[in-house]
């Protein structure tokens, strides 16, 4: 089989995380004699080019060829995130969504409309939607309930991030922050403002270089925090920046990851922060608790963002508590090893072993 796997989206996909997941699903299925992988795409990372190099059944091939090559073949199937290739109508498709409309701020009612018009496509054009874990089965089946029985959840565990030696982590501080140690938070604009006061707090309390980096949705939301960043004390000390631009390596040098009103679409990155030994910080308002399944809640540390002082008092503690910091990252990587344990014995589908061609 020629299994055609597109790293292009229309959602809001960090392109790091797309590609994360493209390895996955390769790496999984190298085991299997019958398969023959065309990853589709351009400017792709390191590891996939490295795979290719390595690997006779690994094909990197540019959309425009794809599109030619797909008319040519037979006994093809295709994966994507969100994409179209031309030509491939009469053959298997599965799409794996990774985010969906309703997870991106910001958006006018036109391009929201279009994207889930979009979305509610691929869901009746594929063969299976396959879901990566609890978080995204549960929400998508309760969003689309007409397409329950095409949504299943399967096997696809990370299996391999990069490595980063300590010269890596450096460089990548020395480009986002000059150096300096810094969190990473993925806030709501809406609290934007109280995460800043709260830094204040911590920035008073220890004369320190530390730096919180925000990540933001969309270059909209980046343009709107900018504004409101004019005259904080602090600025110097504040970077912000969108997902778009997100690095892997970014994530394997913070400090920790603060996590506040967030949607199944983190939870790839949850899982890569904590294979990375990252602690993550979650907010458990009502509204937190809502969206995060109680099995996710065990991933990191759970306290009150919206709390006078609970905030500052963690940046605190894992600025000046090393072994909490190390003892709250391990926490999550037992998490996460049970989870992978508790799946890999579950009758679940296992992508790519179990495609089929039309």
């Amino acid at each position: 089989m020629r299994l055609f796997i597109l790293t292009s989206s229309k959602f809001t996909i960090p392109r790091a995380l797309l590609c994360q997941k493209v390895l996955d699903i390769i790496e999984l299925g190298l085991s299997s004699a019958q398969i023959h992988f065309y990853i589709v795409g351009d400017n792709l990372p390191d590891s996939l080019l490295t795979l290719e190099q390595n690997s006779d059944v690994v094909t990197i091939i540019k959309e425009v060829a794809a599109e030619k090559l797909i008319k040519e073949v037979t006994n093809a199937a295709i994966i994507h995130f969100g994409a179209d290739l031309k030509g491939s109508d009469q053959f298997a498709h599965y799409f794996i969504p990774l985010s969906d409309p309703s997870c991106i701020p910001g958006l006018s009612m036109i391009h929201k409309w279009s994207l889930t018009k979009a979305f509610k496509k691929y869901l009746k054009k594929s063969v299976a939607t396959y879901t990566i874990n609890e978080w995204s089965t549960r929400f998508l089946k309760n969003k689309y309930k007409r397409y329950t029985t095409k949504i299943q959840e399967a096997y696809l565990p990370i299996h391999r991030l990069p490595i980063y030696e300590w010269v890596a982590l450096a460089d990548a501080k020395n480009s986002l922050t000059d150096g300096a140690n810094y969190f990473l938070a993925f806030q709501p604009l809406d609290a934007f403002v109280d995460m800043l006061k709260e830094f204040s707090i911590f920035k008073k309390w220890q004369q320190t270089n530390m730096v919180l980096v925000f990540i933001f949705e969309n270059e909209k939301e980046v343009a709107q925090a900018e504004s409101l960043l004019v005259g904080y004390k602090f600025k110097d000390a504040i970077l912000i920046n969108s997902i778009s631009n997100m690095e892997l390596k970014w994530i394997a040098a913070t400090y920790a990851i603060l996590f506040n009103n967030i949607c199944f679409d983190k939870t790839s990155l949850i899982e890569m922060a904590i294979e990375y030994d990252i602690p993550l910080l979650f907010n458990n308002d009502e509204n937190q608790n809502e969206s995060l399944p109680t099995a996710w809640q065990q991933a990191g540390e759970q306290f009150s963002f919206e709390e006078k002082g609970g905030l500052s008092n963690h940046f605190k503690l894992y600025y000046k508590d090393e072994v909490y910091r190390q003892g709250r990252a391990r926490m999550g990587k037992d998490w996460l090893t049970d989870l992978y344990a508790e799946k890999k014995n579950t009758a679940l589908v296992k992508i790519p072993l179990a495609l089929k061609t039309n």
